[in-house]
């Protein structure tokens, strides 16, 4: 039977409309199953944008189109049935007569059939004819494209259509639509339930294989969304660990910091530090002694007086460990061209690395001290003379600091005592990733930079446009003028030729003449004739 396109397209409109309101929306546009207009559109070589471009474009996040290639005028057929599969056999044998009643046009006539639409399938006990079945099935399943996806909080969801994922269901057993999907059979069945989508019923593909005449429920009216998404189970992913360290540097450098980063090596305790270190170990420690000075006195320290780093997060009795950490990493990095800040970031390939510490804390009881212990005394002598005293509020908990050091790179990565290891022993791990933060610090800073170049250039475009364009509004206007002064010469000339054309000229109509043509000269923009007393027309 010979197909008859339902449209004709050049590839450019096709390119045109898919790239504008999507394959999903085309084909919901011209009445073709999906899983079909893909194909006819990979089959025509026309690009299609790639997972997560309708999500990324919703967010107005930048995208990337793919271009389409020659021949643009080339005009593709579009079909909304499918040419039918068949296997020959060695042996001739009466093939059984397969027809599937494709998804109806028009929606509403198909809402308001009142029997389902009949499969039938003549009956057969070879084995051939379920061979035949499967292969049907198995064909509709390949052709089916990629679902779409979009990439939410790091992960890929599904994108579920309701109308495809109708015809979906239909042409292949639930299990094979999860697998294109990645997911359990169990998360369809979930889906098609939000979405309202009647599946097979149990025995359904049993009766196909068989040759038996099926039933197939049309696609109900319903008010829920046409869309739903989910998460991709099935998918599986690369932790970041896994991921090869350093693949920016060269070979050569690569194999040199990982060496150092594995032979690392904690300084002594009694170790000389590294002169920054000293330094601001110096200065946390008289900011530590100024503010308690204050606050014996009941003084506040001055809101521009900010803490220097690791002044309030960690224990004067952690900050020699925290220092001798950082002491290790800077003496095996220097070597390399690194070095550090007065406040202790590091300085790796031009791109400064900022390095966070903090310390746990426990909750304890609270231990009253001498001036509560004489706050609750007056308290009670008070509340024997009078009811109206005020008991003084005491916390009932504190919460000191356990030794338990964290330490974070550039506010992402954390390492953190833990009872498998302590940070001691990952020395090696932070430097690497100290290395990783530097490169995506430069990242960051070429898109900036690349970013505002961009910027700067549209500004210079926008900028020149419009002196161009208000010359040429100028010259315009200039020009508009000038003809508007032509016209005016060539109205004073013609009334110049009637005078003339008079019998009888007076010597002061003589004058007048001679006196109107040297107007007419002078707002004659292609004479420009200079005027006694009013000068050059500008």
């Amino acid at each position: 039977m010979v197909r008859i396109p339902i449209i004709k397209l050049t590839r450019r409109q096709l390119y045109d409309e898919i790239w504008e309101i999507s394959v999903a929306g085309a084909a919901k546009k011209y009445g073709v199953p999906y899983a079909l207009l893909m194909k006819q559109v990979k089959e025509a070589g026309i690009p299609i944008p790639p997972s997560g471009y309708w999500a990324k474009l919703s967010f107005g996040k930048p995208v990337v189109k793919l271009e389409l290639s020659e021949p643009f005028e080339e005009v593709v057929s579009i079909f909304d049935t499918m040419e039918r599969i068949r296997e020959r056999k060695p042996r001739k044998m009466p093939e059984p007569k397969l027809v599937i009643d494709p998804m109806p046009k028009n929606h509403k006539s198909r809402e308001s059939s009142k029997s389902a639409l009949q499969t039938e399938v003549a009956p057969s006990a070879s084995i051939q004819d379920e061979t035949i079945a499967d292969a049907t099935i198995a064909s509709i399943a390949h052709v089916a494209p990629d679902p779409e996806t979009i990439d939410l909080f790091g992960k890929p969801y599904n994108v579920y259509n309701r109308e495809t994922l109708y015809q979906e269901v239909w042409e292949a057993p639930v299990t094979q639509v999860a697998k294109r999907y990645e997911v359990s059979d169990v998360a369809i069945h979930k889906v098609c339930k939000a979405l309202e989508i009647p599946t097979p019923p149990a025995g359904y593909w049993a009766k196909v294989r068989a040759g038996k005449a099926v039933t197939v429920i049309p696609l109900p009216k319903s008010d829920t969304a046409s869309e739903k998404i989910g998460i991709r189970t099935g998918m599986t992913y690369q932790q970041e660990a896994a991921r090869e360290p350093l693949a920016f540097l060269t070979e050569e450098d690569r194999s040199v910091v990982l060496t150092v980063a594995s032979q690392i090596l904690l300084p002594d305790a009694d170790a000389r530090k590294h002169p920054k270190i000293m330094a601001h170990r110096k200065t946390v420690t008289e900011w530590k002694k100024q503010r308690k000075s204050a606050g014996s006195k009941g003084w506040t320290l001055h809101s521009s007086d900010s803490a220097p780093f690791l002044a309030e997060v960690i224990s004067n009795d952690a900050l020699p460990r925290v220092c001798r950490i950082i002491d290790a990493l800077i003496k095996a990095m220097e070597p390399l061209g690194c070095s550090l800040t007065d406040d202790l970031g590091f300085i790796v390939t031009g791109e400064t690395v900022r390095v966070s510490f903090s310390e746990s804390k426990d909750k304890v009881a609270h231990m009253l001290t001498k001036e509560e212990n004489m706050r609750l005394l007056e308290y009670e002598d008070a509340r024997r003379r009078s009811s109206w005293a005020s008991k003084p509020q005491i916390r009932k908990y504190d919460h000191v600091y356990n030794g338990r050091i964290s330490l974070t790179v550039d506010g992402k990565k954390t390492f953190r005592d833990c009872k498998a290891y302590v940070l001691e022993e990952r020395l090696g791990n932070i430097m690497i990733e100290i290395y990783e933060a530097a490169e995506s610090l430069r990242q960051a800073r070429v898109a900036r930079e690349e970013a505002k170049r961009k910027r700067l250039e549209e500004e210079h475009r926008i900028e020149e446009h419009r002196k161009l364009y208000n010359t040429e509004v100028d010259r315009t206007r200039a020009l508009a003028n000038l003809a508007k002064d032509y016209a005016t010469a060539c109205e004073i000339r013609r009334y110049i030729s009637v005078v003339e054309a008079s019998e009888s000229l007076s010597d002061e109509t003589l004058g007048w003449i001679e006196w109107a043509k040297a107007k007419a000269d002078w707002y004659d923009p292609t004479v420009a004739k200079e005027d006694a007393l009013f000068g050059k027309r500008e």
